[in-house]
């Protein structure tokens, strides 16, 4: 689907964040549908297979989600791409068309789905603007501490904060998350791209190249008990791009989610943010996002 359509969906997300009075994080998912007067259930653990839904069948629609995986970041993700469903325009009377209940399954996964890929990019705006994700990473934390970081405060997944913070860096910076030997999706920060003019994009489904992740893999313990390893590769051993750039490949394990985490940066290419610039920035985005209202 069109970049613009998923832009726009995060943008939406963090102009509800703003009018829902959000300047700092934590944003929280579950006091805006309260504030919604939407109801929020969660599902018994012994329920698996699906991280959440939303329900139409009233004068205001409910929320569940699910329990089984133990992690507040994912179960609050969740929660926030429910309501992208409530919020952007034209998701409820999709749903509606055949349903009065619709089941996701939030985390960038449902490719093929259009409304699934905008309620994520809904989400991961809600939970994390723009202004305050540059914010943090301003601080100078490369890779995956700093990833790590943003996840804390944030309280978000950590494959949520990579993501954003791919999206938002001012480091050269790509992640990857992969199952077994393949790739699952792949993000790339600005400057990253700007490493090489025909560098290779790792698409999903696509085979993970030889190296300590596709190791990593091949011991599901090794996932299974979020282990950790952080070794150094070359832009040519991911990206087809110049043997000479060397980069950290830092490996995270991401437990009962059966995925894998590969963090692509180096200090030698980052050179420190501006904080002032930082905060500039973000004075201009909260005085600029306060001037539009919301939809539903």
């Amino acid at each position: 689907m069109a970049k613009f359509q998923l832009i726009k969906a995060r943008q939406h997300g963090e102009r509800v964040a703003a009018e829902k009075g959000f300047a700092a994080f934590p944003v929280d998912p579950f006091a805006i549908a309260e504030s919604e007067g939407i109801m929020i259930v969660a599902k018994p653990s012994e329920i698996k297979g699906v991280s959440g839904g939303i329900i139409f069948d009233e004068d205001v629609p409910s929320i569940f989600y699910a329990t089984d995986i133990e992690n507040e970041g994912f179960q609050r993700f969740t929660v926030a791409h429910e309501l992208g469903h409530y919020y952007l325009d034209g998701h409820p009377e999709e749903i509606l068309k055949s349903s009065k209940m619709h089941i996701s399954r939030a985390g960038f996964r449902q490719g093929d789905s259009s409304i699934e890929l905008e309620a994520d990019h809904f989400a991961s705006g809600l939970l994390m603007p723009t202004h305050l994700v540059k914010r943090e990473l301003a601080r100078g934390i490369i890779g995956l501490a700093g990833i790590e970081q943003l996840a804390d405060k944030s309280q978000c997944s950590l494959t949520a904060a990579a993501i954003r913070a791919a999206e938002c860096t001012p480091y050269p910076m790509a992640i990857a998350v992969s199952q077994g030997a393949d790739i699952c999706y792949c993000f790339m920060s600005e400057g990253f791209k700007e490493l090489g003019k025909t560098l290779t994009f790792l698409r999903k489904g696509s085979p993970l190249p030889l190296s300590a992740t596709r190791d990593f893999n091949s011991d599901p313990d090794n996932v299974r008990y979020g282990k950790r390893q952080i070794i150094e590769t070359t832009l040519a051993d991911w990206f087809d791009g110049s043997g000479q750039i060397h980069l950290d490949e830092e490996i995270v394990g991401l437990g009962s989610f059966g995925h894998t985490l590969t963090v692509f940066s180096s200090d030698a290419l980052a050179e420190d943010p501006d904080p002032e610039d930082a905060d500039e920035e973000a004075n201009l985005i909260e005085s600029y996002t306060a001037k539009f209202a919301y939809g539903r």
